[in-house]
Formats: structure tokens, C-alpha cells, sequence
């Protein structure tokens, strides 16, 4: 259905344009704009009002023709604030005001922009979104996540709550910690910037990455560091605030090295920094770390982090993946105890092969006691009956110093 109207009380257009259908405004005129004519309806009698060329707008009020340029102007300008208004609008939902007064970094978008170039360079990507390294002033190294759009599944965090976890993740200091540098609060859902880490993650130091790039080559001492410093920053983090902070994501990808292997534990905290308001909780991404006890009271606590950490120490003495194909380690490794009374036969031969006999015995014993510390760590019936992480720390430290200490002792009787 076409609809034709045209202004009738004013008549029509008095004098014939120079294309015989268009003429000046007849007077009086609906035609209020300075900048509009008249044009003579075709159908019945009366006329339309039109911007005359180079103009758009509204020809029956005022002022409301206005040349092109200006109206694109105008409508940027309107955008502006649109956009403006989206991001205050965010930044006050996210708690921003009261982040400001903690003493928070907050960035803008525009300067986050500018920190990554336009997120020119990806340097990670994982559940929770994209990682992008970007620069401060020129200097300071920094990895930007920046979260889906469209959030994530399960019960969405309150905003306090949010805060909270803001607020304690960038006042927590420790060697074995990602630092919080601050974030952006300006889209729906918080952008997060972290110290940017050079090595990349224990996944790909021992797994290799899936760009094709090799494991590297790692001694059993290495191993043993990592795990030590690893194990160091989850008990640091279990035992600092009023509540019991769970990280929720303890895996090798969520581990991340230096140029010295020294370990930097990531990703703390992300099921609550990525789901605000009507964003999701999500506890541990990865299922092949998540804790069966989890399963069945549906509550998450510090020894689910534990049973992850027991996954962690597998892969680092066998140096095989949690889960490839149908086989997973935990159930495997198990197997092997059961069948052999040890663990041995999944050990990483790089790590016990050596030319010295003396030296292989005491690599072997040590491999020993980390993999029943783990097996510890992943008891399925009793949550309560695993070590707490500060123990984990204990038993490693002492794994280590007496492998290096036997080895030395051995090798100086047999002199």
C-alpha cells in the first residue's frame, strides 16, 4: 500500500520551476525552512515540501534544512555521546567509582586501544576470550584479555562481589602471581590487564603448542622448581584475605614462564573478574582437571584446587597430557600403581636416563615421592583427606633437597 498525501490549505506552488515541476515556496508556505522548496503533488492538489540541494533534514520547521556535511556532524556527534553515555553507563554497573577510590588502575577503551595497537598482536586465546600484548608508555609489557562478548554459562556474580575480587587481586603480591595491573570498565563486560609473561605456559613447554612449536627440554630439578613455585602462589593465595580464595582453574596452560622458567600462576580469580552481573560463573573451564568431589556437592573449595594441582604433578613426571584421546592420565597412572606398585613405567624417560647410575636411583626415588604426593592430591572419596597446598609446598621442597643431597652423598663415597 502506497500512501500519497500532499498540503492542500496553502494551495499550490505558484510559478513553474525550471524542470516544469518544482517552483518557489507559494505563500503562505508550509515550506518553513529557508533552505527548502515546494513541489506540486502529482496526483490531486496541494504540494510537498523538499531540502533543496545539498541540504537535508526536516523542510517543514525552522532551520530544519541543514547542508549534508553538518548532519553527518551532527549524527557523529550524537554517536559520540550515544557511546559516551553506553560507557558511564557500564563503568558505574562494573562498580567503577568505588574501584577509583580502592586505588585500581582503570583504563579506557581508547587507551586500551592504544596500549595493544588497535589488539594487533594475539597472543592467547582460551574460555574466557582473547589475550593481546600491548605496551604502557612505551615500556611496560602487558597481556590484555578481553573477554567474549556474550559471557558465559552458570549463575551470574554480583557486582560487590566482583569488586571484591578486583580489589584483592591487585593488592596480593607474590613472585608466583600474575600481577592485576588494573582494567577497563567500560564494556559489558570487564577487560583485564595483566604483566605480560615472555616464556608462555607450562602447556606448551612440555606438550608443545598446537602452531606446531616442539616441548622443550626440561631436567627433573626444573620440573621440580615449577612445580615448587606453582604450588607456592595457590598456597599463598588460599591463605591471604577474609574468605578462602579458590583459583578454579588450576591447569599447565593457566601456568605461565619467564625467560628462567621461573612459574607466574594465572588466571586467578577469572570466574568471577569475566562474570558480572549477568555474566557467568564458570569453575574450572578445563573438565579434565575439574574435582569429582565437585560433581557431587556442587560447592568448588581450596582442595578442589588441590585435586587439580595432583594433575599438574602427573604431567610433569610423565610428561603426558591429562587427557589425549580416550586415555587419561589420572586413571592411568593409578592403573599402573595398582598393577606395578609404582608409577615408574610412565615416568618421562628424559628425566631418568642418565649415564649416571647414582644419579638415576636418586632421580628415580624422588619421582617416587612427587607421584604419591600426587596420587594424595587426587583422592576422589575424601576431599578433606588431601594436603593442603601449603603441605604440597613442604613435600616438594623436601623431594627435591633429598634427591640433590643423596646424589651428592653417593657421589662422593663412590670417590
Amino acid at each position: 500500500m502506497a500512501l500519497d498525501w500532499a498540503l492542500r490549505n496553502d494551495g499550490s506552488c505558484q510559478l513553474p520551476a525550471e524542470d516544469g515541476k518544482s517552483s518557489p515556496k507559494p505563500t503562505p508556505s508550509a515550506c518553513a525552512s529557508a533552505n527548502s522548496y515546494c513541489v506540486n503533488a502529482t496526483q490531486r492538489h496541494g504540494y510537498l515540501c523538499h531540502c533543496s540541494k545539498g541540504y537535508g533534514g526536516n523542510p517543514y520547521i525552522e532551520g530544519g534544512c541543514i547542508t549534508t556535511f553538518v548532519a553527518v556532524v551532527l549524527a557523529c556527534f550524537a554517536g559520540v555521546l550515544l557511546q559516551r553515555r553506553e560507557h558511564r553507563k557500564n563503568f558505574s554497573k562494573n562498580g567503577g567509582d568505588l574501584l577509583q577510590e580502592a586505588g585500581i588502575n582503570t583504563f579506557t577503551k581508547g587507551d586500551l586501544e592504544k596500549i595493544t595497537n588497535s589488539y594487533k598482536k594475539k597472543i592467547g586465546q582460551g574460555h574466557f576470550g582473547q589475550v593481546y600484548e600491548g605496551t604502557i608508555k612505551g615500556t611496560q609489557r602487558v597481556a590484555v584479555k578481553r573477554p567474549h562478548e556474550k559471557g558465559l554459562k552458570g549463575a551470574a556474580v554480583p557486582v560487590e562481589e566482583f569488586r571484591n575480587e578486583i580489589i584483592f587481586q591487585f593488592r596480593i603480591s607474590h613472585e608466583n602471581l600474575v600481577r592485576l595491573v588494573g582494567c577497563c570498565l567500560e564494556t559489558d563486560v570487564p577487560i583485564l590487564v595483566f604483566e605480560y609473561i615472555s616464556r608462555g605456559n607450562l602447556q606448551e613447554v612440555l606438550h608443545g603448542s598446537a602452531g606446531g612449536k616442539p616441548p622443550c627440554p626440561l631436567s627433573l630439578t626444573e620440573r621440580l622448581d615449577i612445580a615448587i613455585g606453582s604450588a607456592k602462589a595457590l598456597a599463598h593465595m588460599h591463605s591471604h584475605g577474609e574468605h578462602n580464595h579458590v583459583h578454579g582453574d588450576v591447569k599447565p596452560a593457566n601456568i605461565l614462564l619467564d625467560g628462567d622458567l621461573k612459574p607466574k600462576v594465572s588466571d586467578f580469580g577469572s570466574s568471577k573478574l569475566l562474570s558480572v552481573n549477568s555474566y557467568a560463573r564458570h569453575v574450572a573451564a578445563d573438565g579434565t582437571y575439574i574435582d569429582p568431589v565437585y560433581y557431587k556437592t556442587g560447592r568448588f573449595t581450596v582442595k578442589s584446587d588441590v585435586y587439580s594441582f595432583g594433575v599438574v604433578l602427573l604431567e610433569l613426571v610423565t610428561r603426558r597430557m591429562a587427557r589425549h584421546g580416550d586415555n587419561i592420565l589420572t586413571l592411568d597412572f593409578k592403573n599402573s600403581c595398582k598393577a606395578h606398585g609404582n608409577g615408574r613405567e610412565m615416568y618421562d624417560p628424559e628425566i631418568i636416563s642418565s649415564d649416571d647410575d647414582t644419579e638415576s636411583q636418586c632421580y628415580m626415588e624422588c619421582l617416587d615421592m612427587v607421584s604419591a604426593l600426587a596420587i594424595r592430591c587426587l583422592n576422589g572419596d575424601d576431599a578433606e583427606e588431601r594436603p593442603t597446598m601449603g603441605e604440597v609446598v613442604v613435600e616438594l621442597e623436601q623431594a627435591k633437597s633429598i634427591a640433590n643431597r643423596e646424589a651428592h652423598a653417593m657421589r662422593q663415597a663412590e670417590k
